[in-house]
């Protein structure tokens, strides 16, 4: 046990070392912030990053296994960060998202009139699929987008190790670190920044400290190669999000990225051959070239995602972010990865690596997110209801083509629907705006349409 009086002040002095657990974007934003604040103020800090992956190599090994949609407020966001996203990081500037249902499709522009949602590739990309130069387009190019962020914080002073973390004890207080050639140098901060999907994990929920992870659900992630060609053609600068009561899914969703799509899906039991299931259906199938066959060969992961709260994330010199404490339900990882890094990057070196520290700066944003994520249940509740209830899906739809054909009334369903699936904006405003007399009309006349139109059919 350590010395009460001892953990009453803990500071980071000059020459404290800092040993972050993760290269991802977690553990990127969280050395970037701190090293800059440090010399901002004068001290000197020694941060080693313990990554043991290569994010420039192709394939699900290299790949942190996310759809890598970087919503506009967070590309704008580390823009005034001094973090600039560009090609060959970006694959395509997204400035549309289109909602597909059986009913029919609707497409919505962006509010901001800009193409500020980027495509990224988390790792070096799928594996191969081309089989021209000319047929990789942009692919030849492309560079990982966490690869870019442990550049960013390697030119502000930050050290890589390609190291395994395989343990992590207590000893007098301070956390001792292990990888497979022994004990490593001691530290005075532990930044916890290894993700979900990581066996370290598994270290800081032995540790003592009542850390408990997320609760978790999985995903498929799928990256299907049809030429840049194709890409442009028949997807363009548009995310597809599908609504489409196909029997166990949540949530699926095609990003375009150069001469690959990223097919998304969330539910339960989601496995390969529910991603052959969405292929094949009629209204998806149409979207895809003619002469496309589809191939049980391409590349795939399975990842956990964080759909829950972490348990005591904190604790004397050790502080857990990104989605191993709290992440936006479904949506915008990496802007909740930007938010908790910085958070714990500003309490650590403005005011101390305590419990009690971490406690009252750091924990309030956690738990912000995590406030916030109750009203995203609730919201995508409401998106169940309505992909399963014909009327309500089709009154949505006429709603949101009526406002985008007459844009003077307001994008108030559009801009919704937006917000929702972007992940732009926190799901507590976008509840309460959904309580608006005006829509609450506009929807409500469309479901009596939807109604008599039926109706009128019976009767014919």
């Amino acid at each position: 046990m350590s010395n009460p009086q001892e953990n009453s002040n803990l500071e980071l002095n000059d020459g404290a070392k800092i040993a972050v657990l993760g290269g991802g974007p977690a553990g990127s934003f969280f050395s970037i912030f701190a090293l800059k604040l440090a010399k901002q103020i004068g001290k000197n800090i020694d941060l080693t990053i313990y990554e043991n992956r290569s994010f420039s190599a192709e394939g699900p090994s290299s790949c942190n296994m996310c759809a890598g949609v970087i919503s506009e407020s967070l590309v704008q966001m580390l823009a005034i960060e001094g973090i600039c996203l560009k090609p060959p990081i970006v694959q395509r500037a997204i400035d549309t998202y289109c909602f597909q249902t059986i009913d029919g499709d609707v497409f919505l522009n962006s509010p901001s009139k800009q193409k500020g949602i980027a495509t990224v590739y988390r790792g070096g990309g799928p594996v191969s699929q081309a089989t021209t130069d000319a047929d990789k387009g942009p692919e030849s190019k492309r560079k990982s987008f966490d690869d870019f962020l442990l550049d960013c914080a390697e030119k502000e002073g930050a050290k890589i190790e390609n190291v395994r973390i395989e343990n992590i004890k207590l000893k007098n207080g301070r956390p001792v670190l292990f990888s497979k050639k022994g004990e490593l140098p001691e530290v005075d901060l532990v930044v916890g920044a290894c993700g979900i999907n990581t066996k370290t994990i598994k270290a800081f929920e032995e540790l003592g400290t009542g850390y408990t992870s997320p609760s978790t659900i999985k995903a498929y992630q799928s990256e299907i190669h049809i030429g840049e060609e194709n890409v442009s053609a028949l997807f363009g600068n548009a995310v597809f999000v599908y609504l489409i009561n196909q029997p166990g899914v949540k949530f699926a969703a095609i990003t375009p990225k150069g001469s690959y799509v990223t097919i998304s899906m969330l539910g339960k039991d989601v496995t390969k051959q529910t991603v052959m299931d969405f292929l094949n259906h009629p209204i998806v199938k149409n979207k895809f070239p003619d002469s496309w066959n589809i191939t049980e060969s391409f590349c795939r992961c399975i990842p956990k995602i964080n759909v829950g709260a972490a348990r005591r994330p904190f604790a004397d010199r050790i502080v857990m972010i990104g989605d191993t404490c709290s992440a936006r339900l479904y949506k915008d990882g990496i802007g909740s990865a930007y938010l908790t890094a910085k958070a714990a990057a500003n309490t650590a070196i403005l005011y101390g690596i305590g419990k009690e520290d971490f406690l009252k700066r750091y924990y309030p944003t956690c738990k912000r997110i995590d406030r916030d994520n109750f009203f995203g249940k609730i919201m995508f509740a409401f998106t169940g209801i309505i992909n399963h209830t014909p009327i309500l899906r089709e009154a949505l739809l006429n709603t949101s083509r009526y406002e985008q054909k007459n844009p003077e009334l307001g994008y108030r369903c559009s801009t919704i629907l937006w917000d929702m699936f972007t992940g732009n904006e926190q799901y507590t405003d976008i509840f309460l705006r959904a309580f608006n007399l005006k829509l609450f009309v506009r929807i409500l006349v469309n479901i009596f349409n939807a109604i008599f139109i039926r109706f009128m059919k019976l009767w014919r």
